[in-house]
């Protein structure tokens, strides 16, 4: 007796599929109750209950606990969705063309960080109280990672050690997400009173960096591309 390889195959290939669409659904319920707790987070405040995510997401907290393993597990889900939006909504700020200028760069970067400090403070607060999942620092580290690559084209053409731009990104980040901190905690002056502060502090360190090397770059003039590229190039 001949058996058809093909009909005893067909109906695992029915179970593969039952199985993927049962993943792929998993995911999609999953990913839909994060964003219901992200906009319980922001309208409760970092310590929104599970019973209040769950009302974002319209079902019960027994429900919404079977895609997650516990409390932490959906609590650190909502602050890896946070991370990712607050870092794709900034990094297209620091791309460099040949027609920008220090100041474009620099206050387009911190305006979109500070609407969302101001608009969003309960997701902030959030990632703040989640220091032990590393929450907030993927944001600094990655941020950092991507000023430091900035800083080095510019160190290029200063004459100084790309090493040297690593400090530097760092240091940056770190003083606008302190300067954020106080910023909310008080709103003694004005959302762009504290954006333009942090803009000239910034300015200020990058010109005093090319001035102490014997270069003079203007905040609102393009960066000297051609002239870096030379300089990589004769580096070589």
């Amino acid at each position: 007796m001949t058996v058809d390889a093909t009909t005893e195959t067909a109906p695992v290939r029915e179970a593969d599929g039952r199985r993927l669409r049962w993943t792929e659904h998993r995911a999609q319920r999953r990913q839909a109750f994060v964003v219901a707790g992200v906009a319980a987070v922001d309208e409760h405040g970092p310590s929104a209950s599970a019973e209040q995510i769950a009302e974002s997401a319209g079902v019960s907290r027994t429900v919404l606990y079977r895609y997650f393993r516990d409390r932490d597990d959906l609590r650190q889900a909502i602050a890896d969705y946070v991370v990712a939006e607050v870092v794709a909504s900034v990094l297209p700020n620091l791309q460099i063309t040949p027609e920008s200028t220090p100041r474009e760069v620099i206050t387009s970067t911190i305006g979109v960080i500070v609407k969302w400090l101001d608009e969003h403070p309960n997701l902030y607060l959030f990632l703040r109280d989640r220091r032990n999942g590393h929450s907030l620092e993927t944001v600094e580290t990655t941020l950092a990672d991507q000023v430091a690559a900035l800083l080095k084209i510019l160190m290029m053409f200063f004459g100084i050690d790309d090493d040297q731009a690593e400090p530097g990104a760092y240091g940056i980040v770190g003083f606008v997400e302190s300067a954020g901190a106080w910023w909310l905690a008080r709103k003694t002056i004005s959302r762009d009173d504290f954006a333009e502060g942090v803009c000239n502090a910034i300015w200020h360190l990058l010109e005093g960096t090319a001035r102490a090397n014997g270069v003079i770059i203007e905040y609102d003039e393009p960066l000297p591309f051609a002239a870096m590229t030379e300089g990589a190039g004769n580096s070589g």
